[in-house]
């Protein structure tokens, strides 16, 4: 939840997931200098790690994007269609809401046919932004950030391009 005071936003929930994003790049960034330096990085579990701490990542700012919605009157789905867009089809914010969900429950679904219309979106998303089920949540991160030199904190500028969105709508709900 934030709050806004004239144009200026006072937003403690941003400041906290910042600080943690920080933390989880810097194994990001760990675990891709070793990849970068290493002769089989999938049989070192290199890859896996990566892709972990870029999901755990991933849901923090889910987690944001829902709290932020506290108070505001809009609605998840309506909210997600709002900010920057990642592609022609998707949303900046509906591509990293997909991906934290694909990190939470693509074991779920491992194996299975998927008829659940929440895991057919969000499968359908992820591939289509990621291009391979190869490490998806790396390759998202990759697309959104446009650069193959990753980190989460690269990230939040949209987060709040997002929020501003979001806080625009509101107004209409007041």
């Amino acid at each position: 939840m934030y709050l806004k005071v004239g144009d200026a936003f006072a937003d403690q929930d941003l400041k906290f997931l910042a600080e943690l994003l920080e933390v989880i790049d810097a194994k990001v960034v760990e675990v891709s200098t070793r990849i970068a330096s290493s002769i089989d990085p999938i049989s070192e579990g290199l890859t896996d790690r990566g892709e972990y701490f870029i999901g755990v990542g991933l849901c923090a700012i889910q987690q944001y994007l829902t709290d932020t919605l506290t108070l505001t009157g809009v609605g998840k789905k309506r909210a997600f269609d709002l900010g920057p867009w990642h592609s022609e089809n998707y949303t900046f914010v509906s591509v990293v809401n997909a991906a934290a969900n694909w990190w939470k429950h693509s074991s779920e679904w491992f194996g299975k046919s998927v008829e659940n219309g929440l895991a057919t979106q969000t499968q359908k998303i992820v591939v289509e932004t990621a291009g391979s089920l190869d490490y998806p949540l790396s390759n998202v991160l990759a697309k959104l950030l446009d650069t193959s030199d990753i980190t989460l904190s690269a990230l939040l500028p949209n987060l709040v391009l997002w929020r501003s969105a979001v806080d625009q709508e509101s107004g209409k709900y007041a």
